[in-house]
């Protein structure tokens, strides 16, 4: 089967999306890939077909929208997302011709309409629980002071509040509903029960993680992190073996690549902090110039794939992109994370509810503060222990199969009920 796998956004949106086509080849099916044409390299090393999709989001358009947990949303929306969102439409449909099946990432909200115009089944690919829109798991918002407190009042705060997200990103939405119009189909809320596949609902986290509802979509499939393999380029591989093997194991301190971009003097003070706990470091810290460290005692990196570095740690410390924290829950090594916005803060209080992390708000990042978590994190054997005993329990193979039966399960159903009525 021909399937397009279509994302926007960051890798993290992007990585999930090449696992999950890997596997499918693997299967003998015939993947592609729609993405920002900045992806275009990397999706095609892999040797899979690859189709521009609009808009572009370039390191300076994601630096503006994470880098404001309060506004970073219209940002992406009102500014980013929908005022090119015919392009996105016209994209998405060229790319959709001749395939037998569609699976599309959180912001491709065009998708209920190309599907419809190419009598696709389609899937929605959801990475963290944030994106399922539950009253009855209420999530930590970026955006309001709060938010950690909502689940111990009930659903109902958290009702009220996606309420008024509706509302706003409807508001936001006007020229994809102009659209919708045009092409004489309206799916609803735009962010929330509008984006949903009738098809298939992909939930790509473990139960541990976030636990089905009762209130998610009806064709909501759980299985779990689909994780990429990748391997490290030669020069990298080799200073990682050698730094590894030439002392106990380091913090790693990440940013990922969107948040990385915000990291002004971060770097330096993570590299101080490890130092003064008496800690080796590795820093994966992208084109930042490296910090004044004795280099036997810090690594700097401009990228090495986590899957090659978080296994050799003694804790981790992260900005709480789900990618991230799946990396740190199958490494089995205790993580501090710094939340900077979307999902993220969420994302860290899961993980510090699963009893594997602790949070410092970015806000309040200073060489005390992070040296202070970071040997509280260090000390505790018992978040040591549960770490390992999540990784321990965790099956990737086991998830990605689960992953691909469900997606070529929609792909060949859909088909035959559309032939049989």
């Amino acid at each position: 089967m021909r399937i397009l796998f279509a994302s926007l956004g960051s890798l993290g949106d992007l990585f999930p999306m090449l696992a999950m086509a890997q596997a499918l080849r693997a299967r003998g099916h015939a993947p592609a890939i729609a993405a920002p044409a900045a992806h275009g390299a990397r999706v095609t090393a892999l040797g899979l077909p690859f189709h521009p999709l609009r808009p572009d989001f370039p390191p300076q358009v994601l630096t503006r929208i994470f880098g404001d947990p309060v506004h970073g949303g219209k940002r992406l929306f009102d500014e980013t997302l929908f005022p090119q969102v015919r392009e996105t439409y016209a994209d998405l449909l060229a790319a959709a011709e001749g395939a037998d099946a569609l699976v599309v990432g959180e912001l491709v909200y065009v998708a209920p309409l190309v599907a419809a115009r190419l009598g696709l089944p389609w899937a929605n690919a959801m990475l963290s629980p944030t994106t399922m829109m539950s009253a009855l798991d209420p999530c930590v918002l970026a955006w309001f002071p709060a938010g950690y407190h909502l689940r111990h009042l009930g659903p109902w705060p958290q009702r009220v509040l996606l309420n008024i997200e509706r509302r706003v990103t409807d508001a936001w939405a006007s020229p994809l509903i102009a659209l919708q119009q045009e092409l004489g189909a309206h799916t609803g809320d735009i962010v929330f029960e509008g984006k949903f596949s009738p098809h298939l609902v992909l939930a790509l986290f473990p139960p541990a993680f976030g636990a089905k509802q009762r209130d998610w979509p009806a064709a909501s499939v759980q299985t779990g992190f689909p994780f990429l393999a990748q391997t490290p380029a030669p020069e990298t591989a080799a200073r990682l073996r050698a730094f590894l093997e030439a002392g106990p194991a380091p913090v790693v301190f990440t940013l990922g690549t969107t948040v990385v971009h915000l990291a002004e003097d971060f770097y330096q003070v993570a590299a101080d902090a490890a130092l003064a706990l008496g800690r080796r470091a590795i820093l994966l810290m992208g084109n930042k110039p490296p910090p004044r460290a004795p280099a036997d005692r810090v690594l700097a990196l401009d990228y090495a794939p986590h899957a090659s570095v978080f296994p050799h740690a003694a804790a981790i410390v992260q900005h709480g992109g789900v990618g991230g924290c799946a990396e740190a829950l199958r490494a089995g090594v205790p993580v501090l994370t710094i939340p900077v916005g979307f999902d993220q803060p969420d994302n860290a209080e899961r993980l510090r509810r699963m009893g594997v992390g602790a949070v410092l708000p970015h806000k309040r990042v200073n060489r005390e503060s992070l040296e202070r978590s970071l040997r509280a994190v260090l000390a505790d054997t018992a978040m040591a222990a549960r770490a390992k005993a999540v990784a321990a329990s965790m099956d990737p193979e086991a998830d990605m199969t689960r992953t691909v039966d469900a997606i070529e399960a929609m792909a060949r159903r859909e088909p035959a009920a559309r032939a049989t009525g």
